[in-house]
């Protein structure tokens, strides 16, 4: 075989392995983002609402106990209500990582605080770290009250 074939073989080699890189990534750390919707809180505040997920930070690791991942962390508000959320992986493909789960809101206006379920999120991660989107729902009805999150890797 000649050099310059040889030269190609090794350069496609290399575009190859560089092109595939991303689908094998592991999006493993933190992440932020911001989010859209709200939700009243329960009771005993019917009149009052939250803004679940406007800012949040998390994040996503591999799971001790058992394959796969966990996704967790804290969401806040601009009126500093503020929760907190866990979730696992449940659906991986090449490029994506998806995670369920549910979030809390903490209410710290009674003593001691007390923390309410308040419904379940989903959470799509990119493998490349690009970009996560989600969907929150409040179960105060069950589907009446939901939202959006988006945000994306910041840290190892």
């Amino acid at each position: 075989m000649s050099n310059s074939k040889k030269l190609l073989l090794t350069a496609l080699a290399v575009i190859l392995l560089l092109g595939a890189t991303p689908l094998f990534a592991q999006p493993v750390g933190t992440w932020d983002g911001t989010g859209e919707g709200w939700c009243p809180f329960p009771v005993p505040y019917p009149s009052e609402y939250m803004k679940p997920w406007q800012t949040w930070k998390g994040r996503l690791e591999p799971d001790p106990n058992q394959v796969g991942y966990i996704f967790f962390g804290d969401w806040y508000d601009a009126s500093e209500e503020h929760g907190s959320f866990k979730g696992r992986a449940i659906l991986e493909t090449p490029t994506e990582i998806g995670c369920r789960g549910d979030w809390y809101w903490w209410d710290e206006r009674v003593d001691p605080p007390r923390v309410y379920h308040m419904g379940t999120f989903n959470m799509t991660f990119r493998r490349d770290g690009s970009s996560c989107r989600g969907e929150w729902q409040a179960h105060l009805p069950s589907g009446i009250y939901s939202g959006t999150m988006r945000g994306s890797w910041i840290e190892p």
